[in-house]
């Protein structure tokens, strides 16, 4: 039984790490160092999105930065496996930062 990879760009990947822990450091940065005059509208939602984030975050850089990369094309190779579970971190990251704009903190503003 073969098993079929898929190609990331490594480029891809690297930004998606960049671009995650941007988005995470912003919102510990709301709780480590807050405002009096900004408070956190849900603690709930907040929270849920830190985890998304988090776990998006650890997925990328501890468990597919032992993946080997194919020099010629810059590719990241990874399982289906792989490629369904990022997939379904990345979803879960949308969901949380969607539920998270309709408390009234949203990423891409700030």
């Amino acid at each position: 039984m073969s098993t079929k990879t898929y190609g990331m760009s490594l480029d891809s990947l690297l930004f998606g790490i960049d671009k995650t822990e941007r988005d995470l450091d912003f919102l510990c940065s709301l709780i480590e160092q807050p405002d009096q005059e900004y408070k956190i509208p849900d603690a709930v939602e907040y929270a849920f999105a830190v985890v998304a984030l988090s776990r998006q975050l650890e997925y990328m850089t501890i468990e597919l930065s032992s993946n080997e990369v194919d020099e010629e094309t810059n590719l990241v190779l990874l399982t289906k496996k792989q490629l369904n579970k990022l997939s379904s971190l990345s979803d879960n990251v949308e969901d949380a930062l969607r539920r998270l704009r309709q408390c009234g903190i949203s990423l891409e503003q700030n």
